[in-house]
């Protein structure tokens, strides 16, 4: 009597995105670093854009809060408490995220991207950008976009959210939108910075995040496998230079806003960064073959 065994089902794999996944990410990194580009030229390069940033940079300047309820003020005033080596500690942590999934190459990927983020604009600001005095009333000191203290906060949380398991992001994301936020209200708040530069931070960041899942990581880059819910990317490319307009919109063309309006906006814009960005990070669905 001979015995017969069943076919061995094959093993689950990892769907990758494939070509026009990784176009789409590639598209959406064009666009942001695009929206960039007419950020910076818009406000730093017009003097009509120079007028607008630099009355609200006044006002904060002279202002001795920003206006905002008690909680609010409360919040911006912790987020003004971070030092450097609170980044290290978040730099740290995203390590600790993609190992606790046993996945060495989601966190390096993740601090590459806090990495990427910061040391972007960084060279942006420091180098690569400039800022024409095109009002002789106003000497507002060189350039200042984007913002580095909103990019090492925001880059570190885009770090996690890349480097954690993916069902770690129902409370990651935010928790990032509330701590990147908060950095991206307190500059403008304090006067650190006008209301373009976390906005650009924000740019930089959907970019760096988007350039790193367009990389054709080949075989060797399983740990990256998977795809994002659909029109989650789309929404991502969309919808964070939408959120830098409105935000735009309403700091300096909403008549009587107030400094209180010019603070929240580019706070709301950041915080809806991360929220974006946790949506349109891969899924890392399985499928047999």
């Amino acid at each position: 009597m001979t015995s017969s065994t069943a076919p061995t089902a094959p093993a689950p794999t990892l769907r990758g995105p494939g070509r026009r996944g990784l176009g789409r990410y590639a598209a959406t990194a064009a666009l942001h670093t695009a929206a960039l580009a007419v950020l910076y030229v818009v406000c730093v390069r017009t003097a009509r854009g120079q007028a607008a940033e630099d009355a609200v940079h006044r006002l904060a300047l002279d202002s001795p809060d920003a206006g905002l309820p008690a909680p609010a003020e409360r919040l911006l005033d912790l987020a003004g408490r971070l030092e450097p080596h609170h980044l290290l500690a978040g730099a740290a942590l995203v390590a600790l995220a993609g190992l606790a999934r046993r996945a060495p190459g989601r966190a390096a990927l993740g601090l590459g991207v806090a990495a990427g983020t910061l040391g972007l604009t960084e060279l942006l600001k420091l180098v690569l950008l400039e800022r024409p005095n095109l009002l002789e009333a106003y000497a507002g000191g060189g350039n200042s976009l984007p913002s580095g203290h909103t990019a090492g906060v925001l880059g570190v949380c885009l770090g996690l959210l890349v480097a954690a398991p993916p069902r770690w992001r129902v409370l990651l994301a935010p928790l990032g939108a509330l701590a990147s936020g908060a950095m991206g209200a307190m500059v403008v708040a304090d006067g650190w910075h006008r209301v373009s530069d976390p906005l650009a931070s924000a740019l930089v960041g959907t970019a760096v995040l988007a350039l790193a899942h367009a990389l054709p990581w080949g075989r060797r880059g399983r740990w990256l496998r998977g795809r994002p819910a659909p029109g989650t990317l789309a929404a991502l490319a969309a919808g964070v230079p939408a959120a830098c307009a409105l935000a735009l919109v309403a700091a300096y063309a909403w008549p009587g806003a107030g400094l209180g309006v010019a603070v929240a906006a580019p706070g709301l814009a950041v915080a809806a960064t991360v929220l974006l960005a946790a949506t349109a990070l891969p899924r890392e669905v399985r499928a047999r073959g």
